[in-house]
């Protein structure tokens, strides 16, 4: 039991590295201190998000800190919905982390 069970955290590993890595290189051009862009992901309201966070099961899948973004540093954290399999991406961070940006739900599709 405990190797199917440690080949199914490796095999989770694996999915959320090519996510990030999926995401790294689609939006590239939206990472680097020069970009003021944002990204081209359905963005959500704060409100709506801690909403669906009160309501919901979100599995976090990867956090990558000191990523600059929109003129700003950020910390990504990318999330999955348990119930659908929708995914998040959170963006926080900026001036003293007081800077919160929040897309989805996108699925894997939107990331090739």
């Amino acid at each position: 039991m405990l190797i199917s069970s440690g080949y199914a955290m490796a095999n989770e590993v694996d999915i959320a590295e090519k996510l990030q890595q999926q995401i790294n290189e689609k939006y590239r051009h939206f990472f680097g201190p020069d970009s003021q862009s944002l990204l081209p992901l359905n963005k959500m309201e704060i409100r709506d998000w801690k909403a669906l966070r009160a309501n919901q099961t979100l599995k976090r899948l990867y956090t990558e800190s000191d990523k600059f973004y929109n003129s700003k540093v950020y910390t990504f954290t990318l999330y999955q919905s348990t119930e659908n399999g929708s995914f998040y991406l959170d963006a926080t961070g900026g001036f003293w982390g007081m800077d919160e940006l929040v897309y989805g739900p996108f699925s894997a599709t939107d990331l090739q």
